[in-house]
């Protein structure tokens, strides 16, 4: 009967822990989405760094040693998302887009209108 029933329950733990290699990048998406629709402004140099000007104050993400790093103003810091592979912005004319890529599963671009 246990015979029977451990692959089953393997395969929901197995489930479960896709979904919390996801749910950093959604948060991670979601933040940035948030920051943008209240941004003022947004400021990249195109590489590593991108910056919404806010009423909290300048929200930079920026990326380092395989990871998304959040600081305001400068002052402190919180990584957002670890193992990442590829943070590519591209900065066009009416939008900036950000390619995100980990190790894991998680894939997106997000694209910011200016």
């Amino acid at each position: 009967m246990i015979a029977f029933i451990l692959p089953g329950v393997f395969g929901v733990f197995s489930q479960l822990k896709m979904v919390d290699a996801n749910l950093d990048g959604d948060i991670l998406v979601m933040d940035i989405i948030e920051v943008s629709e209240a941004a003022e402004e947004v400021v990249t140099n195109g590489r590593d760094m991108i910056a919404f000007e806010t009423e909290r104050g300048l929200e930079e993400y920026r990326y380092r040693d395989s990871r998304i790093i959040k600081s305001i103003d400068g002052k402190g810091f919180i990584t957002m998302l670890f193992d990442v592979v590829e943070w590519k912005i591209s900065n066009e004319e009416e939008a900036v887009s950000i390619r995100i890529k980990t190790n894991g599963e998680f894939d997106e671009t997000i694209i910011i209108r200016k």
